[in-house]
């Protein structure tokens, strides 16, 4: 478990520098970070699901607070169109709204209920949404996520 935690704290360090943007002005949002610090906890604890989950909340916090200024409208409407913000929230409602069997998902990608196979899977969606949720915060790029 130390040898995972190492290589997980090794790889967030080496993604949160490529992120870094030298003498940018930050404007952060306060709900955004607080849930940012969630996020980094979660994938050095290997929890997946939490992890995609809680990276597409900051995204849409930080748009909300910064951005738009836009309190009521739904994430999707936030992330007008554009297909990776579009991706990672399709991800988040397959982790939290149930489908009937059968339907196609990304999540439940192994036959005969191997839910620690499917939760190993996730891991792969999880380092893609915690990059993704850098470039939408730290990008600096005024009215874009990414």
């Amino acid at each position: 478990m130390a040898d995972e935690t190492t290589a997980r704290e090794a790889w967030l360090s080496q993604t949160e520098e490529r992120a870094r943007r030298p003498f940018a002005l930050l404007h952060l949002s306060s709900h955004g970070l607080l849930l940012q610090v969630d996020v980094r906890r979660a994938f050095l604890a290997g929890a997946w699901a939490s992890v995609i989950v809680m990276a597409q909340a900051v995204i849409e916090a930080t748009l909300r607070d910064l951005h738009f200024k836009d309190y009521d409208a739904r994430a999707k409407e936030l992330f007008f169109g554009q297909e990776d913000l579009e991706r990672l929230r399709t991800l988040r409602n397959q982790l939290l709204h149930p489908s009937e069997p059968g339907t196609p998902s990304d999540i439940w990608v192994l036959p005969n209920g191997d839910y620690e196979g499917c939760h190993a899977q996730l891991e792969m969606h999880a380092r893609w949404a915690y990059e993704l949720m850098l470039e939408a915060v730290y990008s600096g790029r005024e009215g874009s996520a990414a």
